[in-house]
C-alpha cells in the first residue's frame, strides 16, 4: 500500500473542485467556497496552509440539483444516501483511486477516497426564537442519522467521546439501526422546511459545527463572483465578510498555533491494481 502524500490529496482535491465547478457553470448552478475553503481564498488564495480540505456550500435548491448531476459522474463517486448509506446530512464527492484506512476514532466515512464537501444551506425563521429552536431539533435529527449504524454513533475525535458516545448514543441506535435511509430522508426533508417559506431570511448548514453561529441574512447567497483558489477561478459569495465575520469575528487575523486545526488524524491510501 502507498499513501496518498499531503501534495497528492491537495492536487486530487483541487481535481474534484474543477468537476464540480465545470458542471456547475455548464448547468447555471451557483455554488460558493464555504467554511475554511471560503476563508483560505480570501486570506492565503487557497488552502489555509496547515489544512488540506475543500468544502463547498450551496442553497437547497442549487444543493439538489448538483446532487441529482454528480450521481451520474463517471470521473468521481458521489457519497450520498440516494446512493450509499451515510450518516451525515451533506454529501461528499471523492476520487475512486484512493481509500481511507486510518481517521481516528472517526467511522462516519468508512473506506471513502479522498474528498471534498459539499453542504446544503437551508432557509430558516426569521424569529429568533423559532431559529434557534429549529437549528436545535435538526441538530437532534443529524445525531439520531448518526445512531442508524454501527460503529458510527460511536464517532469521536477521542477514544473516551467515543466511550461516552456508546452509552448516551446507544438506545438511538436500539431504535433506529437499520433505517439508515429513511433516516437520512427525513432529515433531508425536515432541514427543507423553509425553503420555499418567503419569510425565511435566514440561511445556514443546519449540522454545522458552529452551531448557532452558522446563520446569515440570506441575501448574501444572491450575488456571487471568481475569486483565485490556488490555481484556480472558483465561485464564491460576493458578501464573504458577512459570512466570516460571523464565525470567525477577526478572520483576517492567524489564530494561535494551538488552534490551527488539521486533519493528520486521517490517512488515505492508493488502491492497488
Amino acid at each position: 500500500m502507498r499513501k496518498v502524500l499531503k501534495d497528492e490529496i491537495k492536487k486530487i482535491e483541487l481535481e474534484l473542485l474543477t468537476l464540480v465547478d465545470k458542471i456547475c457553470r455548464k448547468n447555471n448552478i451557483e455554488y460558493s467556497l464555504g467554511g475554511g475553503s471560503l476563508l483560505g481564498s480570501v486570506r492565503h488564495k487557497g488552502f489555509i496552509p496547515w489544512d488540506d480540505d475543500i468544502d463547498i456550500m450551496l442553497t437547497r435548491e442549487n444543493y439538489n440539483k448538483l446532487i441529482k448531476l454528480l450521481s451520474h459522474q463517471d470521473g468521481a463517486e458521489l457519497w450520498h444516501y440516494s446512493i450509499k448509506e451515510t450518516f451525515q446530512p451533506y454529501a461528499k464527492l471523492c476520487n475512486k483511486e484512493t481509500y481511507q484506512a486510518k481517521a481516528g476514532f472517526d467511522f462516519l466515512w468508512p473506506k471513502i477516497g479522498v474528498n471534498i464537501d459539499i453542504f446544503p444551506m437551508d432557509s430558516m425563521p426569521s424569529n429568533e426564537e423559532e431559529r434557534i429552536e429549529f437549528m436545535h431539533e435538526a441538530q437532534h435529527k443529524a445525531e439520531i442519522l448518526y445512531s442508524t449504524s454501527f460503529p458510527a454513533f460511536v464517532s469521536g475525535s477521542k477514544w473516551y467521546y467515543s466511550l461516552a458516545r456508546l452509552f448516551l448514543r446507544g438506545p438511538k441506535y436500539l431504535k433506529y439501526h437499520g433505517k439508515n435511509k429513511q433516516v437520512a430522508r427525513d432529515v433531508d426533508e425536515f432541514m427543507s422546511k423553509y425553503q420555499l417559506d418567503s419569510n425565511a431570511n435566514q440561511i445556514g448548514f443546519l449540522a454545522s459545527r458552529y452551531f448557532d453561529k452558522e446563520h446569515f441574512q440570506i441575501e448574501i447567497f444572491e450575488e456571487y463572483e471568481e475569486v483565485k483558489f490556488e490555481n484556480l477561478a472558483v465561485r464564491k459569495i460576493v458578501d464573504h465578510d458577512s459570512y466570516l465575520r460571523q464565525i470567525h469575528v477577526d478572520y483576517m487575523q492567524l489564530p494561535p498555533e494551538n488552534q490551527r486545526i488539521n486533519h493528520d488524524y486521517v490517512t488515505f491510501y492508493w488502491k492497488e491494481d
